[in-house]
């Protein structure tokens, strides 16, 4: 009983962190605050070198959902294409 309250307190913790860390995205990249959870997780897996059916399986959902949400994502980040990401957003990842 007492480790399950100490990893409840442990995830607490967690996502105050995450929220504090997406906060500070934000405010260096407002854009991102338009972006739902699986765009945001299609974001971080778009700026590897992964095909989008590697990103689907990953992900667990079909190429035609990856593809919707890339047009998705494009559109709030007003860019066209991954490559525009990739030299967009080159310094998240380097």
């Amino acid at each position: 009983m007492k480790t399950e309250k100490a990893q409840a307190i442990k995830y607490f913790e967690y996502m105050q962190l995450a929220r504090e860390a997406f906060g500070g995205l934000c405010e260096k990249y407002p854009e991102f605050a338009n972006l739902s959870v699986r765009e945001m997780e299609i974001f971080e897996q778009l700026m590897t070198d992964k095909t989008l059916t590697a990103i689907a399986d990953k992900l667990c959902i079909t190429q035609s959902a990856v593809h919707f949400h890339c047009k998705n994502i494009y559109k709030k980040l007003d860019i066209s294409n991954r490559r525009q990401l990739l030299i967009k957003y080159k310094e998240l990842y380097t």
